[in-house]
């Protein structure tokens, strides 16, 4: 068992004064006293076994060990901050927290976002990515993206466009089958936890999806990505793949979709203050989606 740590105060004590180089700063940076801030760094001197300052005339100065232990100090304090700014989904009115599925996020919402906060200047936005459906209830959110089966999304959601699903992979693979073709080989990329699996997908289409080798994932984010790398052969959601089909990233081997079983929903909550920027968000992301599925 690793030896126990000292007390996290007496650390943000050492770390307040080295900053100050005063024991009063520090004092009423930690809003305590400068007799309460002198006893937690004698402390810790004393359970590390050296000093750590030296008083002068004006008042302090730092021994060889504070230097060398101030750097490590510092840097756990940064991240102990920047974690608990995970947990504090709201520090005002002026932060539109939206939360949506990471493909989502990552092939289409990061792409556009720039589009929304050049329309208005009263909120600031911070997307918070999900990939299970459980993920939604455990974030203070203001507008939610939800996606799956609308008996599934929760109450309070309404449709936001019906999803398509088509076969995507490297224009390189897509040059090896006929449009006429009546079966392809694999390797299949499957994204698992969803009901368009390539199954249903042959089902409908009379196109023989079968292979030899496979790889599963969790989101569509993934499953492109190894469409890109030519690992195979990915079915995905039509709208979150168009503009890397635009690009040339990404070909369609089969000129064939299918209406997804699952679809997007969009969720708002009642949060004082937050109800005019979801409203605008929901707006200006139903006129995007509009505009990029025409």
């Amino acid at each position: 068992m690793s030896r126990q740590l000292p007390p996290l105060a007496w650390f943000r004590a050492f770390e307040c004064a080295a900053r100050h180089l005063s024991f009063t700063g520090a004092a009423r940076e930690m809003n305590v006293t400068q007799s309460a801030v002198s006893q937690q760094i004698r402390l810790l001197e004393s359970r590390l076994g050296t000093k750590l300052f030296v008083r002068k005339a004006r008042g302090i100065g730092m021994t060889e060990s504070g230097r060398r232990l101030l750097p490590y100090v510092s840097g756990a304090m940064s991240d102990l901050s920047q974690a608990t700014e995970m947990f504090e989904p709201h520090r005002g009115d002026d932060v539109l927290v939206v939360v949506c599925s990471r493909s989502f996020a990552r092939l289409w919402l990061c792409r556009h976002i720039g589009g929304f906060l050049a329309r208005q200047t009263t909120s600031d936005v911070r997307i918070v990515s999900a990939i299970w459906p459980d993920d939604y209830a455990n974030v203070d959110s203001d507008v939610q993206i939800r996606y799956g089966a609308p008996e599934l999304v929760g109450e309070g959601a309404e449709p936001l466009f019906q999803e398509t699903m088509i076969p995507v992979c490297h224009p390189d693979l897509a040059a090896s089958f006929s449009e006429n073709a009546s079966r392809f080989n694999g390797p299949l990329i499957h994204t698992i936890g969803t009901a368009n699996t390539w199954t249903r997908w042959s089902g409908i289409t009379g196109i023989e999806a079968s292979y030899t080798t496979s790889v599963s994932v969790d989101s569509d984010e993934l499953a492109v990505e190894l469409a890109e790398e030519k690992q195979g052969m990915a079915l995905c959601g039509k709208f979150l793949c168009q503009e890397k089909l635009a690009s040339g990233q990404l070909a369609r081997p089969f000129d064939v979709e299918i209406e997804s079983e699952e679809n997007y929903f969009l969720a708002l909550s009642s949060r004082k203050g937050a109800e005019e920027p979801s409203r605008d968000f929901c707006a200006w992301l139903t006129a995007m989606i509009r505009e990029s599925a025409s």
